[in-house]
């Protein structure tokens, strides 16, 4: 398709869906934050690890510290929960507090360099250069983008990465950025703009501040989206300044103020959130603008793809090679996994009030308990425990006696026997919902939710 054809896309009269390649998460260089922390499970892994094995954490100085392990924050590490892990903070093994900022992004979490000719090319540093990018081409539509360029341009953007990293980008995402600051300019080039990645005036002072005001239960006292990303998952907004005048941001009730205040800047091409991905070939897609997301059509659930007991996850599959594993990783999650890419993920350890459970009462199952509720049961309880993991064992259609069930657990550790139980109960309590559960658990893995989830352009 031609570059027009893509920019086409930005005012779509119909929308066909195209499924994205996967995010690039190489995070590389910066601060070890809550948010970067939960983007990888191996990271949220390693993490805990440390914590408890009170290994040393580097921080931003050179220096290392050893943090003092609390329950309270581990458990929100593990179901993802940036707004409770950054109010538990840190504590140091002496007793002293540690801001979250002063934790370096070192080399065994992802910290350093790579890529073609080394550079950066961390999400922080790509983000923040398509910014710079895009404002150098808005500055001189032939422009080369060359260090002078980029310098100038970065002066004018509102991001929260240096100049030197922007500039050192790899240059896998040097190309990537040209590529998608040509074809949004070939789209919007017409009107003036400023680009945010991060920043106070913007992102945090009007999109992040509405979204933490607003009501976010649609009407169900629990929120639909407990952290923004799902919600919108935008890396870099696009803004006229001369027509926010036109929406009011300061009287957000819910949700669905928030989003029809964001459809029509969208559509009147005032604000857009963009959704980036590395690429060497620029498509763009206007997602839960137009048209919904197709539906996956259920085909059908397993309690081991081989042997019960000689795994710890559960299925649902779809038709065309599409099925969501479930299992915890280290926390408990559903991986959605297509045919020839993976989809996103939807977590569990939170219960109810989790993802997974606000899923599932959404089509009417009873949802999962919490993990941490699971983790004290076997503790505390461990004969009751495999009295209630034994009955949803044989509402499984298990047929093993309940003496030779419990054997296969001994040499188990609680993590394996929570994943298990979590995911027998869950299919379970799904059965004959397995349909309205895959169609919700897809969108919303994927931040396409009718009617909840938020407009936003894909660049991918």
């Amino acid at each position: 398709m031609s570059l027009r054809g893509y920019v086409r896309q930005l005012k779509p009269r119909t929308e066909k869906y195209i499924t994205p390649v996967d995010k690039i998460q190489d995070l590389l260089e910066g601060k070890l934050t809550p948010s970067e922390i939960v983007k990888r499970d191996s990271r949220i892994e390693l993490f805990i690890k440390k914590l408890k094995a009170s290994d040393p954490f580097e921080l931003e100085d050179g220096k290392t510290v050893v943090l003092k392990h609390s329950q309270e924050l581990e458990d929100a590490i593990k179901i993802a929960d940036i707004d409770k892990m950054k109010s538990i903070g840190l504590t140091t093994s002496d007793g002293k507090s540690l801001a979250w900022g002063k934790l370096s992004k070192s080399t065994e979490f992802g910290g350093g360099t790579s890529g073609s000719g080394g550079g950066y090319s961390g999400t922080k540093t790509a983000e923040s250069g398509q910014c710079v990018y895009l404002q150098a081409i808005w500055n001189n539509p032939k422009t080369e983008f060359n260090d002078a360029e980029l310098s100038s341009a970065y002066s004018q953007v509102y991001v929260d990465e240096t100049l030197d990293k922007i500039l050192g980008l790899t240059d896998e995402w040097k190309v990537s950025s040209r590529l998608i600051a040509q074809t949004l300019y070939k789209g919007l080039g017409r009107r003036q703009y400023t680009f945010h990645r991060g920043s106070d005036k913007f992102v945090k002072g009007v999109i992040e501040t509405a979204f933490n005001n607003a009501d976010k239960g649609f009407g169900d006292p629990d929120p639909f989206f407990p952290n923004i990303n799902k919600w919108n998952p935008a890396d870099i907004w696009i803004v006229d300044e001369t027509k926010l005048g036109r929406y009011d941001f300061e009287n957000v009730k819910g949700l669905p103020y928030l989003n029809e205040l964001l459809l029509k800047a969208f559509e009147s091409r005032d604000i857009i959130g963009v959704s980036l991905k590395k690429t060497s070939g620029v498509k763009l897609t206007s997602m839960n603008y137009r048209k919904s997301l197709p539906e996956p059509v259920f085909a059908k659930a397993t309690y081991a793809k081989r042997d019960y007991f000689k795994s710890k996850d559960v299925y649902i599959f779809g038709k065309g090679g599409l099925e969501i594993q479930f299992r915890t990783f280290p926390a408990f999650q559903g991986e959605i996994i297509g045919k020839s890419a993976k989809h996103g993920k939807i977590s569990g350890d939170g219960g109810p009030t989790g993802p997974i459970g606000i899923v599932m009462k959404q089509v009417g199952a009873d949802p999962i308990p919490a993990r941490k509720k699971i983790t004290a049961m076997i503790r505390r309880e461990r004969n009751k425990f495999f009295d209630l993991f034994y009955n949803e064992y044989v509402r499984s259609s298990g047929k093993v006696k309940k003496e030779e069930f419990i054997k296969n657990y001994d040499k188990k550790d609680t993590g394996y026997i929570e994943s298990k139980y979590l995911g027998t109960l869950m299919l379970n309590n799904l059965k004959g919902r397995e349909q309205k559960f895959l169609t919700l658990a897809f969108a919303y893995a994927k931040s396409a939710v009718k009617g909840k989830s938020c407009v936003h352009l894909k660049a991918y």
